[in-house]
């Protein structure tokens, strides 16, 4: 069963499942992709105007499938009111394997932060295809003392795979800090030819070492929830998030923050 499901979710024709938007990191994956909550380098990639200094590695296994490992490394360095992120995310299965390598630039005045970035996406299908593409992502974001608002469009040139045309995706999300210890956020994701997927999390610091994160994801309906620790400039972050039909996908995250 757990290989048909595996056929269903990333080999299908319509090449629907190429370059999936999935989260980049532990925390994403506890708050549905919102990334304003707990910013890492891995939120960079998605969304170039974002700029957290550091270094962060990540695994899973998606839906608790031991077949479908998920890596990821990301890191971005601020200079001055610039900042450069560079990052690898790694999807293995026998049959199945996808790469993407990411370089994205950053800007940041006074409020507002704009990026851009570049994608290589690499896929094979065993005994179907083998292919590559590059992507273009955008963003913006601005930031006061209590809202954040981010606007990122992936795949802005809409570029091809194999001759067909890869999917454009708009995501906002819109962050509210309530107190210094809790915020709350709100998001949308759109993907060509799928309806809007309206997304909330939050995020509640009992303790200076350690954070909760919650999320909840409608259409796909999805639950996310984790804790990050944080000792000094060393931070670690556990999650897990539901399926409607599959396992559970537990997540972590280890990573080093750059004080700039």
């Amino acid at each position: 069963m757990r290989f048909y499901l595996i056929i269903f979710l990333f080999c299908t024709i319509s090449l629907s499942a190429i370059d999936l938007n999935l989260p980049l990191s532990a925390a994403q994956n506890a708050t549905a992709g919102l990334t304003l909550l707990y910013s890492t380098p891995a939120a960079v990639a998605q969304n170039p105007a974002s700029g957290q200094s550091g270094v962060e590695t990540s695994a899973t296994h998606l839906f608790g499938m031991q077949e479908l490992p998920y890596y990821n490394v990301h890191a971005c360095y601020r200079f001055r009111n610039f900042h450069i992120h560079l990052g690898e995310s790694y999807l293995d299965h026998k049959y199945y394997t996808e790469s993407c390598t990411s370089l994205s630039l950053g800007y940041t005045w006074q409020e507002v932060s704009a990026g851009i970035g570049v994608r290589l996406l690499r896929n094979e299908v065993t005994g179907y295809h083998d292919g590559s593409a590059s992507l273009i992502d955008a963003g913006l974001k601005w930031d006061n003392d209590r809202i954040s608002t981010a606007l990122a469009i992936h795949n802005v040139m809409q570029s091809e795979f194999l001759e067909l045309s890869l999917p454009i995706v708009i995501l906002w999300e819109s962050c509210y800090r309530i107190t210094e210890k809790s915020s709350f956020a709100i998001g949308m994701e759109k993907e060509d030819d799928f309806d809007f997927s309206f997304k909330f999390a939050g995020k509640y610091q009992p303790f200076s070492v350690m954070s909760i994160l919650a999320g909840y994801q409608f259409e796909p309906d999805r639950l996310g929830i984790g804790t990050v620790f944080e000792v000094k400039k060393f931070f670690v972050c556990y999650s897990v998030r539901t399926h409607q039909y599959l396992d559970l996908t537990h997540y972590i995250s280890v990573g080093y923050e750059i004080k700039n």
